[in-house]
């Protein structure tokens, strides 16, 4: 994608979109704050995936639809391309979303009150969901050292004795981990010793930087093939989260038929008419639209780096290493952290997410979304530091 299409800045409101129109939602009606907070970009949906849809509906008739061969080819394509290997057809399945895919996943695999165990800070709809489902939290929370957060493995393996489902977050959000191979082999290792299952969010997968290398969970071992279940979308990469579309990779036969047939019974592996051509439009000709978007992203990481460095020392940022969310270090504003998500409202006039929506380990943090034109995230970051200045 041309850079000069991504400086474009695109007028979202009034389109029934989260970010800007959900607003209200949260904090009433504040035409004063600027929404930099739920995980999607500003940019414009690549043209050949809203072509795709349009194509579709040339068509007279929006029946009841299957997934089409082009839609598995283009599947694999992508795994070859992006990650070396080719799944078997079979070894994929569709499911709307990544959560309500985790839900049920949940619902198949454990019972009412069984442990399920969370690295926070993390994704906080795993926790909605793992309650939701009258299951059980089992906390190990991630260490941040050095300015990155890894694996407590001692903590995890005390979780993994009282659980039945580890819910991964791949890569992490909201810190930006891109998890190594060793760290993976030693996370699957742990399952395996207690036959615990692992659930990988793996939507941010595609939007690995240059110099890290994503890895699908199942790919990782022998142990990783046999227990854990890959969860991954375009929706993120391609900025197409209204089409609402997701696809499970499991490799270990048994559990792929286990899972997948209670998904077809829960009618949870369908969509609607426009889905499968778009995502198949996506991973067949996206390749170079999503270089050019990533090297976009990066410079704007660059830019809040450099930015924090010059204007803002009072600030950090937790490097990451995949996708265009930044999490804030501010605790050297001393606030408490009703204060701090008080203060980004009302006096920096931004909507962020706040580092406790994540559970142990986000406090004095906030996150912020780099997915959008270079002049909105000036915009963001004049705001901030003007705010700070008058504390």
């Amino acid at each position: 994608m041309k850079r000069e299409d991504l400086n474009q800045v695109i007028d979202r409101k009034g389109t029934g979109c989260t970010k800007f129109d959900g607003i209200a939602d949260v904090i009433g009606d504040r035409t004063d704050v600027l929404p930099m907070w739920i995980a999607d970009m500003d940019f414009a949906t690549p043209s050949f995936v809203i072509d795709a849809v349009k194509k579709r509906l040339e068509h007279p008739v929006l029946g009841y639809s299957i997934p089409t061969a082009e839609y598995y080819v283009a599947l694999q394509q992508w795994f070859v391309k992006k990650y070396g290997f080719e799944p078997k057809k079979e070894e994929l399945c569709f499911t709307p979303g990544i959560v309500s895919g985790i839900f049920k996943i949940l619902q198949c695999l454990t019972q009412e009150g069984d442990g399920v165990v969370l690295c926070p800070p993390v994704y906080h709809p795993f926790g909605q969901v793992i309650r939701g489902s009258r299951r059980r939290v089992v906390e190990a929370p991630l260490i941040l050292k050095n300015n990155r957060f890894e694996i407590d493995f001692e903590a995890l393996e005390n979780a993994l004795k009282e659980a039945k489902i580890l819910i991964w977050c791949h890569p992490h959000n909201p810190g930006g981990r891109v998890w190594t191979r060793e760290e993976l082999e030693a996370v699957a290792k742990l399952a395996d010793k207690y036959g615990v299952y692992i659930i990988s969010d793996e939507i941010h997968a595609d939007l690995t930087f240059k110099n890290f290398k994503h890895i699908p969970f199942p790919s990782v071992s022998p142990e990783a093939r046999k227990w854990a279940i890959s969860l991954m979308a375009p929706s993120k990469a391609f900025n197409m989260p209204g089409i609402i579309a997701s696809q499970i990779y499991i490799a270990d036969e048994k559990l792929r038929h286990t899972i997948y047939e209670y998904l077809e019974y829960n009618c949870l592996n369908h969509a609607n008419s426009t889905t499968y051509g778009a995502v198949a439009a996506a991973y067949n000709h996206g390749e170079e639209w999503l270089d050019g978007v990533m090297d976009y992203i990066e410079d704007n990481i660059a830019f809040v780096r450099q930015y924090l460095k010059d204007h803002l020392p009072q600030l950090g940022m937790i490097e990451p290493e995949a996708s265009f969310l930044i999490f804030l270090d501010c605790r050297d504003l001393g606030m408490d952290d009703k204060a701090l998500t008080d203060f980004f409202i009302n006096k920096a006039h931004l909507l962020l997410n706040p580092g406790t929506m994540f559970g142990t380990g986000g406090e004095g943090f906030m996150r912020l979304n780099v997915g959008v034109p270079r002049s909105v995230l000036q915009d963001a970051m004049d705001k901030i530091r003007k705010a700070v200045n008058e504390l």
